[in-house]
């Protein structure tokens, strides 16, 4: 009889654990700011198949976030960097700044690039840490997908510019 008081007693404590497993909802957890939009990135002078020195222009809209006091964000960043089709994106780190719609002050982000090419695209990820403004501190990741350059292009008039979407993501610290 004790037996069965007992394990009636451990099934009753397995089930309300159980259940107050199930009933607490799922969050994503550490995620502040999660933000889509598109990447337009100028080359001057446009890209050939010879690697030069090129000035890039990075430039972008999101127009969707998830945080009700930063609902969009831009940037826009020039650097010089020697590219061609072939090389489009080197390694490296650099500072860029969101500029946000809503009450959030804008946002310095220090990060590192890696580039790599997938299936006729060339992926670019930006990894680091928000370091002032809106955010801080907080890491943060970008990642943007830009289509490979047109090879006839780059065999005569040059690339001028590509285009991708972005999606940026801001966890907590």
């Amino acid at each position: 009889m004790m037996s069965s008081r007992l394990s009636r007693c451990a099934a009753a404590l397995l089930l309300t654990a159980a259940a107050t497993l199930i009933a607490t909802p799922a969050r994503a957890a550490g995620v502040d700011q999660v933000c889509v939009g598109t990447e337009v990135t100028t080359f001057d002078p446009p890209l050939t198949l010879t690697a030069r020195p090129t000035t890039i222009t990075v430039s972008g809209v999101y127009p969707t976030c998830t945080s009700p006091a930063a609902v969009t964000a831009t940037y826009s960043e020039t650097f010089v960097l020697t590219a061609s089709c072939l090389v489009l994106f080197d390694s490296g780190s650099a500072l860029r700044t969101f500029t946000w719609g809503g009450t959030t002050a804008p946002s310095t982000f220090q990060y590192n690039v890696t580039s790599s090419a997938v299936a006729g695209q060339v992926v670019v990820t930006n990894t680091g840490v928000i370091t002032a403004g809106g955010f801080a501190p907080a890491g943060a990741e970008q990642v943007i997908t830009l289509v490979t350059p047109n090879l006839l292009q780059c065999l005569t008039v040059g690339v001028p510019s590509v285009t991708g979407p972005t999606t940026l993501t801001v966890h907590s610290p």
